[in-house]
Order: structure tokens, then sequence, then C-alpha cells
């Protein structure tokens, strides 16, 4: 297969004459032609739309010589719950008829501006709502899942088909399938990246953010989502305060494995490493399960309708229990929400970022319902989003940042969580840790 650059080293060889953006959005369509039988990462290849524009993005680029349009010509893959004029919206629902979206959602509208070639729509769980993303294959192991509910974006990345994604993350679904696949992705701070035009399931916990195959591909992806200046430039790790967010945590001993080496790695390069006390990851779970619950219940009511085709029998059930939770439930969830995110306003503190384990497992098995943690079987849902939902009840940003394989070969992730705006800062400390690991 044709080897398909980073976003960072496309951009370059598109400006130095070895690459031109048609070959990149070339080999992006070989390589789903010849993998995406087997994985199934996109709802819809827009084939003959990218080919235009990566035509298109090679005319415009001799306007740009010092690269201010980074991502003119790169393959962007788009998560099938975020509107593109003239491609259906089908929500990852079988059998959906659904019609062509008649606008750009505010996120696409922006990328497209900056130069993005659509490769097409990937594929999600149903409306959002699941960890696992079926039909969707795992590339590092195809009896694997790649998690959710942006599986369609990670493993569309992690095979090479695209270089960079749109995902949403309500609960870790960004980062979930980016550490499960060994991808990169980013849950912004609240409200940088608008979710005008994109399905909702929880309003005051949804969120769009990027997805790359490196945590530097990030930034370029997230100044366009957010229309504003991002960077990922890497910086010295020396004096940097990191503080380590255990406070019921949940992890297999390959995480725990992983979670340690970056650690030492940190420390190792100069970086004073604290253990500190954040709000409890097992209660901002919970709280997040109801708020969802009832918020994504109310959002989708119209679906439970007898005559709503497609909608599997899971889903249905998830909708429907919104009614099983009452109002003082959700009351006291929202309150939690405030809370936490004071919780971590206060252990940031006394340091720069927080390291958190990123999810508790590698990549279950595919159709997988539930994972063995520490000897205990533990449903599937309650083991993906454990180490995930608390930065959403936060509003703060969190970044999947790959930290290698386990020893059965799958990748293993950490999060960096830091003050709510520091998504430069982040990208650059995420930057800077890939630089020194490769380094050895």
């Amino acid at each position: 297969m044709t080897p398909v650059p980073t976003i960072v080293d496309a951009a370059r060889a598109y400006r130095a004459g070895e690459l031109s953006p048609v070959e990149v959005a070339d080999a992006c369509l070989d390589r789903i032609v010849e993998r995406d039988g087997t994985i199934r990462a996109f709802a819809e290849v827009t084939a003959e739309r990218a080919r235009w524009q990566a035509r298109q993005a090679a005319t415009e680029l001799a306007d740009d010589p010092d690269g201010h349009r980074p991502l003119l010509g790169i393959p962007v893959g788009v998560k099938d719950i975020v509107d593109v004029a003239g491609v259906p919206t089908r929500a990852g629902i079988d059998g959906l008829d659904a019609r062509p979206a008649t606008a750009d959602a505010v996120v696409w509208r922006r990328l497209a501006a900056a130069g993005a070639v659509l490769i097409g729509k990937t594929a999600t769980h149903e409306l959002a709502y699941g960890v696992a993303t079926p039909p969707v294959r795992n590339p590092a192991d195809l009896d694997r899942m790649p998690g959710g509910s942006s599986g369609g974006s990670a493993a569309a990345l992690a095979a090479g088909m695209c270089l960079g994604a749109v995902g949403t993350d309500t609960a870790g679904s960004i980062r979930i399938p980016a550490g499960l696949c060994g991808v990169a992705g980013l849950k912004p701070t609240r409200g940088w990246c608008p979710t005008d035009g994109v399905l909702a399931l929880s309003p005051t916990l949804d969120h769009v953010g990027p997805m790359a195959r490196t945590v530097g591909d990030l930034a370029p992806l997230l100044a366009a989502m957010a229309d504003r200046p991002v960077t990922a430039d890497a910086s010295s790790l020396a004096g940097m305060r990191v503080g380590l967010a255990v406070t019921e945590t949940l992890w297999t001993s390959a995480v725990r494995v992983a979670f340690a080496s970056v650690a030492d790695t940190l420390a190792a390069h100069g970086a004073v490493v604290v253990e500190v006390d954040t709000p409890s990851f097992a209660v901002a779970r919970w709280h997040a399960d109801r708020i969802i619950g009832v918020e994504a219940g109310v959002m989708h009511a119209d679906l439970l309708d007898a005559s709503s085709g497609g909608l599997s029998a899971t889903t249905r059930d998830r909708l429907a229990s919104a009614d099983r939770i009452d109002g003082p439930t959700y009351f006291r969830a929202a309150a939690h929400a405030k809370a936490v995110r004071a919780g971590f306003e206060r252990a940031l503190g006394s340091v720069d970022v927080l390291l958190a384990p990123g999810v508790a497992s590698t990549a279950p098995a595919y159709g997988a319902e539930g994972v063995e943690v520490d000897g205990r079987w533990r449903p599937l849902g309650h083991v993906l989003c454990h180490n995930m939902a608390a930065a959403n009840l936060a509003g703060l940003p969190a970044a999947a940042v790959p930290a290698g394989l386990a020893d059965d070969g799958l990748p293993v992730s950490v999060q960096l969580i830091g003050p709510s705006g520091s998504d430069s800062r982040l990208l650059s400390m995420a930057e800077a840790l890939r630089i020194v690991a490769d380094r050895g």
C-alpha cells in the first residue's frame, strides 16, 4: 500500500512539491477499497467528491506557500452524526432512509473552509449512544472492537484511510476509540467547538473534537474547528508540574503498567510528578449516566414510536430509561457536575496538568458485553467509560495519548487533562511526551 503521511508531513510535502493532494486522497481511497470491506469504518465513502476537492486544493496550494492553511488538501473523515450538506446523516441506524443534509454543521463548514477534503462519513454507534460501534472492527486486531461511539473515525485513522477525523464525546466517545485503536483524540474545552448541526445525545455533556493519527496533528484540526489559534509546539518537560489523577480509577494491569511508564518518563525528563486528590472517577461516571439517560430520552423520544424502524432493542431500552430516572436524581447529577469541575480546578491549582489512565482495558473482543478487571467481570460501558466521564462533567480539555502496546500487542493510552482553555498547552505537552517516548 502507498504510505499515508501525517497531516503535518503532508502539508510540508505539498508545499515542497513532493506530494499532491490528489495522490494522498487516492492513497486513502485505495486503502478504503483494500481494507474497509473487513474493517467497515465508513458509513459512506464520498470518493468523487474527495477527488474533486483534492484537485481543487492542488490548484490553491500556489496561493499558500507558507502553509497558513495546514489542512488544505488533507483527507478527513466525519462522524455520521455531523451534518455535511448533500450527504445523509444516518447516525448509525440500520435501514434509516435519511435525506441528505441541507446545511453543513459548523465544525465541518470551518474544516471545509480551511481546505479539508471529505473522504467520507465514518460509522458510529446508534445515535452515538454506545461504546462498541458495531459492525466496525479494530485494525489492530480484527477480532477486537474499536470502542465507541466514534469507532469508525478511530478505525479509519488507524488503518490509514484518512489523515484526520471528526468525533464527538459525551462520556469518552472520542478518547475511548482513540485509545483502543492507538490513535490520538481530544475532547476540547466545553464550548470551543460548536455543536450546531451535530445530532445531540446529551446537550449538557456533548463535545465535538478532533481525532488524528498523532497528537501533533490534532492542533491544526482543532484550530479550524474552534476557529481560534491552536499550537502543539513541543516544549521542555523540565519543571512541568504533573499531577497523577488516580482517585477511584479503574484499570487492568496493562493499563497500570503503561500509566506508570509514562509517569516515569515524565520524571526522567525533569517533570515534577506528584499524586493529587481529584473527584472520584467512579462517582462522576454514575452521575454522567443519569444525565445522559434523561437527556437522550428526551432528545429522541420520537424514535420510541413503534413505527420507527431500524433502532435496536438495546438503544430503545436506553432511551426508555429516561422515564426511570426521577427529577431529584437528575437534579443531584447536574449539581454533582458543578462539584466535579470545582474539584478538578482545586487539583489543577497546584499542578500544570493531570495525568490520568486512559481506557481501563485494551480493546475487548468484538461482541463482548463485559471485561474482567482485577478478577471481576464488569459491564462493557462501565469499564470503557469509567475513567472518561469526569472530564465531560467538568467541561475540561482531555486528550487521549497513545502509550505504546500491551504484551498482547494491543494499544494502550493515557489521558492528559488540563484547566479550561488550556488545549494548546495540553497538546504541546502531549507532543513533547511523544517525542521523548519515540527517542526511547
